[in-house]
């Protein structure tokens, strides 16, 4: 983990002809067993997001293992200047963004088919640039908000005006929003994650394959409005050629016993610290962290929450800005959200009765908290029941065939 952020940031000034922060979660559901699940973004999700957010052509894709969810690119030049971006997400499609991509920004692959990829052009204006800020589109209430304003609560952020509306034969609205006070975008896709964790009882083994160390991380249990957490020891990246293994450790879940607002606003101080060291500035890490933390801290379930390696996070979502920033933070998080072995087994057993649907059977669907997870948990229980069979088939014909001797 970086030691500090230069005292320059802390002041609110920053001493590059170009800096550029960002920040985002990598999201995975996993079984019992440590294999990443594939699971649906459910419509209600894009509801919750502002009207003027593009979905583009690739809007709500089908089952992915890897939800990238809200990246936001943050620009601190030293005047006002064109910028352009490029971002792709590996085995990957980006699906939501603001401002739009521009319309070129789609690739077509013999093996993966088609792909969008984050592509930008604009103009970086002062944040305390008036007009600019007045174009800045308001963000409409709606009963169950996505909390995308949190991000704009960043003061010194450069305003970004996209150039979209300026290339020659593209049909725009005329009041087409172009202006932010970032780059937003989402992705989806199925992109190999060296990061897993599988759970035996109550103990979670977190395992880390990639080049990296983890550097901070906490396992997190929220059950019946209580919750409990406690810290991931740090693991080493995977080991070389006869190097002891330090890239994995076992933990028991902390009991959800204490209040939730209490592990809640404990956890969003951690949080918020961990992220200014790693290299966001406080208002930054203050802003990811009011974004995410009723998903991160109250949702009931269990889950890991770590910080991705910087390395990783390049090799997964490569980004090219022109003109390149004299310095670049890029700080992610990825949340392995897990389904317990009892989990497993109650979904199993509701799935197979063969009991009309009814009040009770829905309470106790209810209590196991599955969200918006709820499709990947059918899909790990499908499969546990569909081993059961196979098992039970191959143990018949074997019992026949001992028989026959």
């Amino acid at each position: 983990m970086k030691t500090a952020i230069i005292a320059s940031l802390c002041l609110g000034s920053f001493a590059h002809a170009l800096e550029v922060h960002e920040w985002g979660t990598f999201t995975v559901l996993s079984g019992s067993n440590g294999t990443q699940v594939p699971w649906y973004q459910s419509f209600s999700d894009l509801a919750r997001l502002p009207k003027f957010v593009s979905t583009g052509i690739m809007g709500k894709p089908g089952l992915a293992t890897v939800r990238m969810e809200t990246p936001v690119i943050y620009f601190y030049p030293e005047k006002e200047m064109k910028v352009s971006v490029e971002v792709s997400f590996e085995n990957g499609t980006v699906t939501e963004t603001f401002p739009q991509t521009l319309p070129d920004a789609i690739r077509v692959d013999p093996v993966n088919g088609m792909s969008v990829f984050g592509k930008w052009s604009g103009t970086l204006h002062p944040p305390t640039d008036t007009a600019a800020l007045a174009e800045v589109p308001a963000i409409q209430e709606s009963k169950n908000p996505e909390p995308y304003g949190a991000a704009r609560e960043v003061p010194d952020a450069w305003i970004f005006e996209s150039d979209l509306s300026e290339i020659p034969g593209l049909e725009v609205q005329p009041h087409f929003p172009h202006m932010e006070k970032f780059i937003f975008y989402r992705g989806a896709g199925n992109a190999y994650i060296p990061v897993s964790a599988g759970m035996t009882g109550d103990k979670v083994t977190v395992m880390n394959n990639s080049e990296s160390a983890l550097n901070y991380g906490v396992a997190l249990r929220v059950r019946d409005g209580k919750a409990g957490w406690v810290p991931i020891p740090q693991l080493a990246g995977r080991p070389m050629d006869g190097d002891p293994a330090k890239n994995h450790a076992q933990i028991a879940f902390g009991e959800p016993v204490r209040p939730l607002d209490e592990v809640e606003s404990e956890l969003a101080g951690e949080w918020k610290k961990a992220l200014t060291a790693e290299g966001l500035t406080p208002t930054e890490a203050s802003a990811m962290v009011e974004t995410w933390r009723k998903t991160w801290f109250r949702e009931g379930g269990d889950r890991i929450l770590t910080l991705v390696p910087r390395q990783l996070t390049d090799e997964m979502l490569p980004l090219k800005i022109t003109p390149a920033p004299d310095k670049m933070e890029r700080v992610f998080v990825m949340r392995i959200e897990m389904i317990s072995p009892d989990k497993e087994q109650k979904l199993v057993g509701l799935l197979n009765s063969e009991k009309e649907a009814d009040e009770e059977q829905f309470a106790d669907f209810e209590r196991l908290e599955l969200g918006r997870f709820g499709n990947g948990a059918m899909e790990v229980a499908t499969r546990i029941q569909s081993q059961r069979m196979r098992a039970k088939y191959y143990g018949l014909n074997q019992f026949g065939e001992n028989r026959e001797r």
